[in-house]
């Protein structure tokens, strides 16, 4: 009779298990085949179609191949450059974790152009499974559907699938985020120093993995209700439960070690460890501590500029969609600071701040896709059947409209 019921048992968790696999591997495989058959359409007709402007096309992989040589623009250069000929200063922009990869993949490939277009893909399809996991560990299996969704269909989603490193930065986000979640701190701690040696927002996941571990050993932050003495009783337990997430701490600490290499390779090549810092002077990007100020400056010049276009002055269509990205998800970044786990909220304020420090919204389309709690929150409003529509139906016609103009040398992002 105990035999006959154990057998039952395992046969129902076996046939629950399986099932539950190929829900996850469906709603991840959806999300990538639908959104990126859009991008090879899209990217093929844009080209075959629209004619780029003379003068537009500063380099070109191979206009005959024109899906991969729609996909390869822009900052494509600097990490192609660097596989071929090393770092310069100017190059120093970029970090060593993507380029070192196309390298690795093009000594088996042997093309370094394409290998960059197939580790993007290919990390982005292994970051939507690792996304999947976090959102139904955090919800349940619709809501995960719904994130790695909007996700791979967000207006700058077409990145993922570029010679860019927002696949790899997404991969290594994801995995930090999950095995901190499940206490698998040496997993988290490489993870995160991938993050660190990808870009330098990756240097925010050491925030993530110690919040987490102080969190989940019973550090909390503020106390319900809020009073200067329950606030100092909370950050005395929270000082002696300090030894009791050691591995968590050392985690967060070796997850920084991506950019601390990086930072030594600098030192020893060019005598600057800060050299990523002085390329960015390149693109105008310079840090400040009046940056609030500037940023509000240079949204409104860039209005001035390029906002009236019944003129014909919409000359950058950056300048006004990158400051409404930045207006869009100002609410998404406190709605989840204040809601979600001090992990997610932490980092999500931290990754959205960053970037904006150089007082310029430049790029804030592509930016906002490495906020992965911002994609959860969208997904737990996706509930609503219009909602889920509203986001949708702006998402992939934007994300479309995008991709022609990157393809075109039109910057969009």
């Amino acid at each position: 009779m105990i035999q006959q019921f154990l057998r039952n048992a395992i046969i129902f968790f076996k046939t629950i298990y399986k099932k539950t696999v190929w829900k996850n591997i469906g709603a991840v495989s959806i999300a990538f085949i639908i959104t990126r058959l859009m991008v090879v359409v899209v990217t093929y007709f844009s080209m075959i179609l629209i004619p780029i402007l003379p003068g537009a096309d500063h380099w070109r992989y191979n206009p005959r191949n024109v899906i991969p040589d729609g996909l390869i623009r822009w900052d494509s250069w600097g990490y192609i450059s660097i596989v071929k000929n090393g770092y310069s200063l100017i190059t120093t922009a970029f970090f060593p974790l993507y380029p070192l990869l196309i390298r690795l993949f093009s000594s088996l490939k042997g093309n370094i152009w394409t290998s960059g277009l197939w580790i993007s893909n290919l990390s982005f399809l292994i970051a939507l499974f690792y996304i999947y996991a976090i959102a139904k560990q955090e919800f349940d299996d619709d809501t995960a559907s719904r994130t790695v969704f909007y996700i791979a269909s967000a207006p700058a989603a077409f990145f993922f699938s570029t010679v860019y490193t927002e696949s790899v930065f997404l991969l290594c986000l994801a995995a930090c985020f999950y095995y901190s979640r499940n206490r698998k701190w040496l997993l988290a701690a490489i993870a995160g120093a991938l993050a660190s040696a990808t870009r330098l927002t990756g240097v925010l996941a050491a925030s993530f993995i110690l919040f987490e571990a102080l969190w989940q050993q019973g550090v909390r932050f503020i106390p319900k209700p809020w009073s200067i003495q329950a606030q100092i009783n909370i950050l005395k337990d929270g000082i002696q439960t300090l030894p009791k997430a050691w591995k968590g701490i050392l985690a967060a600490l070796f997850s920084t070690s991506g950019l601390i290499a990086y930072m030594f390779y600098l030192y020893q090549k060019f005598g600057d460890p800060l050299a990523f810092l002085r390329a960015e002077k390149s693109w105008s990007k310079t840090i400040s501590w009046n940056w609030p100020v500037r940023l509000i400056q240079n949204i409104i010049n860039f209005h001035r500029v390029t906002g009236n276009i019944l003129a014909g002055g919409f000359d950058n269509p950056e300048h006004v969609m990158d400051p409404i990205f930045l207006i869009v998800f100002i609410p998404l970044v406190i709605i989840v600071f204040l809601k979600f786990r001090p992990s997610f909220g932490l980092f999500t304020l931290l990754s959205f701040l960053l970037p904006l420090i150089s007082g310029r919204p430049d790029s804030m389309r592509r930016y906002v896709l490495a906020l992965i709690p911002c994609y959860l929150l969208l997904a737990l409003w996706g509930k609503r059947p219009w909602v889920d529509r509203i986001i949708v139906g702006i998402s992939l016609p934007l994300q479309a409209l995008f991709l022609v103009l990157f393809s075109h040398w039109v910057f969009a992002g």
